[in-house]
């Protein structure tokens, strides 16, 4: 059910399919809906009472339905692009219009741009690099192997890795044989347990130090983040701040193909 401010899910507080940053998936609930205030739709509210998450609409073309005059401005796979990674890739879910025409067809422009976007998402996430790594966490959860850092890359989301009660910032590190390249960074967190992590970084091994490439707030269900192309042999990740131990269902490294730069 949906209305601005839940009750299952929240409308974004814009048209343009962009989530805050942070996107916390709570809101404070009570007395906004039906018709309630919009405040804090965008980023959520952290604490929140409610777990309502963000939909983010937006249209493929400049309006909602189709109009002839606007098929030389539908929107490019590289705009396309942009918006996935701050709607779907800051935890929220994106609701994108694309207005039959006059045919009662999806116009041909729409397609075409569709169909690249859809290549270029494929291709990134055809293969995770991290899947090459030898994984090495500062702490596991009871040392029991029901917790391991490798739950991360086994794509079964009932699975996590977590630590000790006390320990909330901890740090993991990918090592390679050889140098790996990515520019995007996918995190995920074991939502039965709610969103823990309020600050996080990813650092590249360069020239004998640690350099920060990343960093961000929110994960949630899913977190995505796009930068410039990194070509390292270990990478680290650390848990900045969070209330209680974490818990993260997975951690992944993928480069998007160049033309799409």
């Amino acid at each position: 059910m949906f209305s601005d401010a839940g009750p299952d899910f929240r409308w974004v507080g814009n048209e343009n399919g962009i989530a805050g940053d942070p996107c916390w998936a709570t809101l404070n609930a009570k007395g906004r809906y039906p018709g309630g205030s919009s405040e804090g739709l965008t980023s959520g509210e952290r604490p929140g009472t409610d777990w309502i998450p963000a939909e983010c609409d937006v249209s493929i073309r400049p309006g909602w339905f189709y109009h002839a005059k606007e098929d030389g401005r539908v929107k490019t796979p590289a705009q396309l692009l942009d918006i996935y990674y701050k709607s779907v890739g800051r935890g929220a879910c994106l609701n994108l219009n694309i207005p039959p025409d006059r045919r009662g067809r999806i116009h041909d422009e729409d397609v075409a741009s569709l169909h690249e976007f859809h290549r270029i998402l494929q291709a990134t996430f055809a293969r995770n690099v991290a899947e090459q790594a030898a994984l090495k966490p500062s702490n596991v959860r009871g040392q029991s192997k029901e917790y391991a850092a490798e739950n991360l890359l086994r794509k079964r989301r009932a699975r996590y890795w977590s630590t000790d009660d006390n320990v909330t910032t901890p740090e993991l590190i990918l090592e390679f044989t050889h140098p790996v390249t990515f520019n995007v960074i996918s995190l995920r967190e074991y939502l039965p347990l709610g969103q823990r992590v309020e600050a996080f970084s990813v650092d590249q091994w360069q020239n004998g130090s640690w350099v920060e490439v990343a960093k961000g707030t929110s994960i949630g269900n899913h977190r995505l983040l796009r930068g410039d192309y990194v070509t390292t042999d270990k990478v680290r990740l650390r848990i900045a701040q969070a209330p209680v131990c974490p818990a993260l269902c997975e951690f992944g490294l993928f480069a998007e193909p160049t033309a799409s730069k």
